[in-house]
């Protein structure tokens, strides 16, 4: 039990610091990018890892997530490279992410 709670810290700790990025690169902060990188890493990483010992019947709601996860990371190439569009690739894993949330699993 205590793998999947030192998981399950590292992974609202990773969702804490990239909302803490997307904020922080709001208010203009510079390390706003660095900040949602290092809090993508292990949300990414667990998600990967979810898909990969996830069962048959759960591998479509993994894969949802890890897209999602993917978003987030063409997010961090726009801030970085100072593009506009950047909270588009927000809202896309935002989507994504409540309709898993509201998805009833079988």
């Amino acid at each position: 039990m205590g793998f999947y709670r030192l998981l399950s810290g590292l992974y609202y700790a990773g969702m804490a610091l990239i909302l803490a990025g997307i904020v922080m690169h709001i208010i203009e902060m510079p390390a706003a990018v660095w900040v949602f990188a290092i809090g993508l890493i292990p949300v990414l990483g667990i998600r990967t890892y979810n898909f990969i010992i996830a069962s048959s019947h759960r591998k479509r709601i993994n894969g949802i997530l890890m897209l999602s996860a993917v978003f987030l990371a063409a997010a961090i190439w726009a801030i970085y490279f100072k593009k506009d569009y950047w909270i588009i690739f927000i809202a896309l894993s935002a989507i994504l992410d409540g309709y898993v949330s509201f998805r009833k699993i079988v």
